[in-house]
């Protein structure tokens, strides 16, 4: 469990899976966060899917609670890859359209760099995100993230082929800006993150 701002990211549980299945079912969380708006999982699709995640050890799933009242509005991954000794982590996250637009993105996106280099000790991190969703770039961009790529019209969303954007960021990139980060999207509560994850 990692608690950071006004957030906490815990493991996923099986009781967390019915709001999961409100929020894969969703047809505007799914556009933006998945390029798949027509989605319809079935419940015992969603529980199926919890059961592989959780044996294996290179997904690392967390659901996203507010703090102040323990809701959970959200999820979000870190999927492990090693290509020889570079250690890589791909990150998603989606938040429940009501906190949309309130600044929880960024802290979220911080949480993931927290745990990928703070904490994994790995080397890179990596993201991809469809191309209309200008939100999610400049969140990803603003945490310090680079667009690296676009595969080509390789997604079909309502008609329209649309590119799918990459974006990654290096470890030494994340720890250069990483203090700079943390106290502009966590303000008064930054210095006491900082002091409860560094050792004296």
């Amino acid at each position: 469990m990692l608690e950071i701002g006004p957030v906490i990211l815990r493991s996923w549980e099986k009781n967390d899976l019915e709001k999961i299945h409100r929020w894969e079912n969703d047809f505007q969380l799914m556009l933006y966060s998945r390029g798949i708006p027509h989605n319809m999982k079935p419940y015992e699709n969603v529980v199926d899917y919890f059961d592989e995640e959780r044996k294996n050890e290179n997904r690392l799933h967390y659901v996203i609670l507010l703090k102040e009242s323990n809701e959970a509005i959200g999820t979000a991954v870190i999927r492990l890859s090693q290509w020889g000794i570079v250690r890589s982590g791909n990150i998603g996250t989606y938040i429940d359209k009501k906190y949309w637009n309130k600044g929880i993105g960024k802290i979220v996106t911080i949480a993931l760099l927290e745990l990928s280099f703070h904490f994994l000790n790995l080397d890179r991190c990596e993201a991809g995100s469809i191309e209309y969703n200008k939100r999610a770039h400049r969140v990803l961009e603003e945490c310090g993230f680079k667009k690296v790529g676009v595969h080509r019209k390789s997604a079909f969303v309502l008609g329209k082929r649309w590119d799918w954007f990459f974006f990654d960021i290096l470890k030494e990139e994340y720890l250069q800006m990483r203090e700079d980060l943390i106290r502009k999207y966590l303000g008064d509560v930054a210095e006491d993150y900082l002091k409860k994850v560094t050792l004296s």
